[in-house]
């Protein structure tokens, strides 16, 4: 009987499967909100009032003008914590509103 060298194992063909339909890096985006008070700390998340992704654009609206100025000298400090958290490049840049 003959091997079918055709087999792969079932994590590879997921993750082949997920980044053909483009879907790691909606997986991801929905992770890094869901860790937010993780990633960037409770002070941080409690003044956002949302988060949304464009390209690999992060846009971020506080409600506190302090918190956006704290932030804004964190920039590449929190776009360095969120690509290591999802183990990828997901973002290159944090718009803050």
């Amino acid at each position: 009987m003959a091997k079918n060298t055709n087999l792969i194992k079932l994590g590879d063909a997921i993750q082949q499967f997920l980044k053909q339909e483009n879907l790691d890096v909606k997986i991801a985006r929905h992770s890094i909100k869901n860790a937010w008070n993780e990633i960037v700390g409770s002070v941080i998340a409690n003044h956002t009032t949302n988060l949304y992704f464009n390209n690999k654009t992060l846009f971020i609206t506080l409600n506190s003008e302090v918190i956006k100025s704290e932030l804004s000298f964190q920039k590449e400090n929190v776009v360095n914590k969120i690509n290591k958290y999802c183990s990828c490049r997901l973002i290159d840049q944090i718009v803050i509103q």
